[in-house]
Order: C-alpha cells, then structure tokens, then sequence
C-alpha cells in the first residue's frame, strides 16, 4: 500500500466512484463539478494512483468554515486513513489563520459518527453553548 495525502481535488469520475462506493447521495454532474471546482480545500487519498478517500473544506475566507465529504471507501476503512484526513485538514485551516484568530470549524457527522469527530475536538449539538445544529435538504422537481 502506498497511500498519499495529495492537496488537490480528485477527478469527477474519481469523486462519483467514491460516493457510490460510500453510499453517498448521488449529484448530477453540474453539481458534482461545482463542489469540486467551488471547495476551499480537498484533500485526496491516494493508494497507487488510486483515489480512495478524500475530504473537502468549504470556506468564506474568514472564520466560517465548514467540512464535508469525508470518505474512505470501504476496503481502506479502519487504517488511519480518515484520522489523518481530520489531522491534516485542521492543522491545514490552522495554517491559514494569523496569530490571535478564531475560526469555527462546522461539520454534520453521520449517525453513530460523532465519537470519531470528537477525538478532534468537536462537539455534539445541542450543548450547553449551541443549540442544535439544523439543515434542510431541498428539491426543484423536473419540468
């Protein structure tokens, strides 16, 4: 196994491939396209070439910042592979801040996730700070 950590988007196909593979919602092309085109940060896990995980940051610059698509296909799951995914993308928003700054991470974890994420210092919502996170997925039918 020679898996890299590479700081550039994986390919549409590539990404697609491992959104199926993780059983990922599927987007259209233009969408897909977009997220790849359109992220603050990816980065790409590679096994010989092959992309097998990757995680993206989505960003306004400033200290909104949010984490999504983190996978691992399965047959690489459980190596330390989305660890180091996690490690390198907080150490990565760290290196973009100046002396003194406060940047918010944001993420929605899966069911039965959250553990994962805390070990990075995350935190369930609601707390005793925060209410609970919200979101709303939405849908423009076919004309």
């Amino acid at each position: 196994m020679a898996i890299e950590y590479i700081d550039e988007a994986p390919s549409y196909e590539e990404y697609m491939e491992m959104r199926r593979e993780v059983n990922f919602m599927k987007l259209s092309e233009r969408i897909a396209r977009n997220a790849l085109n359109n992220a603050f940060h990816i980065t790409t896990v590679r096994d010989n070439g092959r992309a097998v995980g990757m995680i993206r940051v989505l960003s306004d610059g400033s200290y909104a910042n949010f984490i999504t698509d983190v996978m691992v296909i399965p047959d690489y799951q459980r190596r330390g592979i989305g660890k180091e995914l996690m490690r390198r993308t907080v150490e990565y928003m760290k290196s973009t801040m100046e002396p003194g700054e406060t940047i918010i991470l944001y993420l929605m974890s899966a069911i039965g996730k959250e553990e994962f994420y805390k070990q990075f210092g995350f935190r369930t919502r609601p707390n005793e700070v925060w209410g609970a996170g919200m979101s709303q997925w939405i849908t423009k039918s076919p004309e």
